[in-house]
């Protein structure tokens, strides 16, 4: 029991402690400025794995998780540069606090 302990304890240091590129289906619309509708019409050019994922494949109706970047290379919307920039930058996990 106490090393399944530990073992959780690293996973979910390992999941908090690296940036991830998958996105909500709420942030890529708001990224992309598109409706759900909108989407759902670009819906067939996304691979499975490849441009969105489920967050828990085992759940039925699991969230939906996107990679903004690889979403963003197909659709080619044109986006605000520094909307783009503090996007890209979230992804890479460059955002800092200074005060």
């Amino acid at each position: 029991m106490a090393m399944n302990n530990k073992k959780e304890r690293a996973t979910r240091q390992w999941i908090t402690s690296k940036p991830t590129p998958w996105f909500s289906t709420t942030e890529l619309l708001e990224y992309l400025g598109l409706s759900k509708a909108e989407l759902d019409e670009y819906a067939q050019q996304f691979i499975e794995g490849i441009h969105y994922r489920y967050e828990d494949p085992s759940v039925q109706n699991s969230q939906i998780l996107w990679r903004l970047d690889l979403v963003d290379e197909i659709l080619c919307i044109p986006i605000a540069p520094l909307e783009k920039e503090a996007m890209l930058n979230a992804i890479n996990n460059r955002i800092t606090c200074q005060e």
